[in-house]
């Protein structure tokens, strides 16, 4: 038997580029924020910023909206001709006369409002967002601003971890309950909830029309309990057989299979469906022993067995994985394109070549993964809007110069500092022409160890240094005399090392290996 499976990604795809027009939105108004150190003027500036954003958004939905809106009309308009062509199958064994859902009144009432109801709450949900994205904005500035105000991260470090807490939080709608959601998440929700629950009715209000009071339910793996119970089996419209067995199937009532209610049949991601059973007609479409064999390990990968559905979830969280990094990349590059000084935009170039390196690796997984497994891979749930071919271009090449290995005769072994980044142990420190986005380590003359961390081009930006070189003014820092020197470039572009400084938290978690 054929089943519909609707297919939301389309329209989630959509969805999810109102999303990362929003945050790279954000990240921009971020950037002009600037370094604001007095407090009146960063509640002047976060304000006029905020003010801002609220607009841009309204401004993104707005103009996404009748493209959102097309997408859901054309899904419902798929799910009405496919379900009826489903159902026409089967009613012809009744000898019933097939229909068309375009000619058929009751039928195209029911997948109309259907479609009317699942927009108005789409839009409803994506209202929700300028203000819930003009809040999160403001957070994200507090807390850049409290970090840089009590020391314990430098304005690039601070700008860094807001601009990656942006990318990974996302956009988020707002149910009238309060709870919040990811836009891609309540929409996916919201519109297979609506698709199913309206083809469902349609298939319903067909059965009714022919007189056929029976129903049988489909069958799937990875079924939660209290709906693998009744999976496969029958259910009644009207009450007539109630409890009874039939062909083997017993018949449930639509209230014993939750019809109708969020945790029942087509409830919140429910992935079951129903046909029309003519009793004395149709055969059952699963044997015990086939309901039995879904959930059976029968796909391997990495030595272990897996059941279908299962597999399918882990391509799924593959999938997330790599959009995830995609939007990290994404917001690394437009962070880096309106960075206010070039010492900020070095940090978040360093960032942006992680996070490229960390896609493509990912991406890499995902690819072997299916392939392992026989699964096709989908690379339309992969997409991040605003990644097209020259942003995975830049991606690419940033991830070669962050995974090329370094080659110098300096180079005496490696280890990992305490975060497991690679470091290349020297017997001298160079300030140019070191590792792209890398680090090297050297012991100094004082028996201490000194860190030494690279842009993209390979120019020192910083140096960590877990003792006081007997300095006396550097003994004063930290609790040992631990400290760092930031490296500006002067107008010949040649790295300087500037005045000491204390380490932030960050910085000391990463290097607590030597501290």
């Amino acid at each position: 038997m054929r089943n519909y499976e609707p297919n939301a990604d389309r329209v989630v795809a959509l969805y999810q580029q109102l999303e990362d027009d929003i945050i790279t939105a954000m990240i921009r108004r971020m950037m002009r924020m600037g370094k604001v150190s007095d407090t009146t003027r960063y509640q002047a500036e976060i304000l006029q910023q905020a003010g801002l954003l609220y607009a841009d958004v309204v401004q993104i939905i707005a103009n996404r909206t009748d493209a959102c809106a097309a997408a859901v009309k054309a899904l419902f308009e798929d799910a009405g001709v496919e379900t009826v062509s489903i159902e026409n199958d089967i009613h012809k064994t009744a000898e019933q006369l097939p229909v068309n859902i375009r000619q058929s009144s009751p039928m195209r009432r029911v997948l109309e409002a259907g479609c009317r109801k699942t927009q108005k709450t789409l839009r409803n949900l994506v209202s929700t967002t300028a203000n819930t994205t003009q809040q999160m904005f403001c957070d994200a500035c507090d807390r850049s601003y409290m970090q840089v105000s009590s020391g314990a991260f430098s304005y690039q470090e601070a700008i860094r971890t807001a601009v990656r807490s942006l990318a990974d939080t996302g956009a988020y709608v707002t149910y009238p309950t309060g709870h919040r959601d990811r836009i891609d998440v309540a929409v996916r929700r919201c519109t297979l909830t609506g698709v199913g629950q309206t083809s469902a009715a349609v298939s319903k209000t067909y059965a009714e029309e022919t007189g056929c009071h029976l129903m049988e339910l489909t069958a799937h793996s990875g079924a939660r309990p209290e709906h693998a119970r009744w999976q496969g089996q029958l259910v009644t419209l009207t009450g007539e057989d109630a409890g009874e067995t039939i062909d083997g199937l017993h018949v449930y009532t639509l209230h014993e299979i939750g019809y109708g209610s969020g945790e029942g049949f087509k409830g919140w991601n429910c992935r079951h469906d129903w046909h029309a059973y003519y009793k004395g007609i149709s055969k059952p479409n699963y044997t015990p022993e086939q309901i039995k064999k879904l959930n059976e390990k029968n796909i391997s990968y990495n030595g272990e067995k897996y059941t279908k559905y299962e597999i399918s979830q882990m391509q799924r969280q593959g999938e997330r994985n790599v959009r995830a990094l995609k939007r990290r990349t994404l917001a690394s590059q437009a962070a880096v394109e309106n960075a206010p000084d070039e010492e900020t935009k070095a940090v978040l170039q360093a960032d942006y070549a992680a996070n490229a390196a960390k896609l493509k690796e990912s991406e890499k997984q995902l690819k072997t993964f299916c392939s392992q497994t026989g699964q096709r891979r989908d690379t339309f749930r992969e997409q991040v809007n605003g990644f097209g071919r020259s942003t995975a271009q830049k991606a690419v090449h940033a991830a070669k110069n962050q995974l090329t290995e370094w080659k110098s005769n300096a180079i005496i072994g490696k280890t990992v500092n305490a975060a497991g980044s690679q470091i290349y142990v020297v017997n001298r420190t160079v300030v140019v022409k070191g590792p792209p986005n890398g680090i090297t380590q050297k012991v100094n003359d004082k028996g201490g160890v000194d860190r030494n961390y690279y842009d993209s081009d390979g120019c020192q930006t910083k140096q960590i240094s877990n003792n006081s070189h007997g300095h006396k003014k550097e003994s004063k820092l930290g609790k040992h005399g631990e400290h760092k020197h930031m490296y500006i470039k002067n107008e010949k572009g040649i790295p300087i090392h500037g005045e000491a400084e204390e380490l932030s938290d960050s910085e000391r978690k990463e290097n607590q290996d030597i501290l």
